[in-house]
């Protein structure tokens, strides 16, 4: 059993790794592309005021000088998944900002700063089961579609219970390691 949720941990983990840096590289080449093109379209409208409408036609010829209508649906949708699928990758791998840890340090004893811990991560399991919760309900009152691919607006909310559910997980377990190790009295190695 150990076994698979180990297997079922490092597959998640490889998962949301390489869907983010596939959002990322997405990310990246969308606004590349969008800058080049608005900068093509302004190039053209020079070329056209100095009266060199013959460069200005080639450059249209060989590149559109609009940008990306459909670009602001695709950037949300980009966007709001890295952002869930990121924090749900930096939160497995504990690898998430802290504004760090100055209680622990001052309380009385290892027992005092292990339930404090526990208690830390038990505030951030509750406050992901009731992002969980209000993102799957978010998902399915949605019904409108996506301007121009018509893209259930579900599809882009997805990512809010999927990755709370993610970040949940990773909760409890890692309450239930504490646990363990406090009743236990074993240190916990993050």
């Amino acid at each position: 059993m150990l076994k698979a949720i180990q297997s079922l941990d490092a597959a998640t983990r490889l998962i949301l790794r390489i869907l983010c840096a596939l959002l990322f590289a997405a990310l990246g080449v969308l606004l590349l592309v969008n800058v080049f093109l608005r900068l093509a379209g302004s190039l053209t409208q020079f070329l056209t005021g100095k009266g060199l409408g013959g460069a200005a036609a080639f450059i249209t010829k060989i590149l559109p000088h609009t940008s990306f209508h459909w670009f602001d649906e695709i950037v949300e949708l980009c966007f709001s998944a890295l952002v869930f699928y990121g924090a749900a990758s930096l939160w497995a791998v504990k690898g998430h900002f802290s504004a760090g840890d100055w209680l622990s340090k001052r309380l009385p004893g290892e027992k005092s700063c292990a339930v404090y811990k526990m208690f830390v991560m038990l505030m951030c399991a509750i406050f992901f089961a009731v992002l969980f919760y209000f993102g799957c309900r978010l998902v399915a009152r949605a019904t409108e579609l996506s301007t121009v691919f018509q893209i259930p607006k579900k599809v882009m909310y997805s990512c809010i219970p999927v990755s709370a559910f993610i970040m949940l997980c990773y909760s409890v377990a890692e309450i239930t390691q504490d646990i363990r190790g406090f009743v236990c009295g074993k240190k916990h190695i993050p």
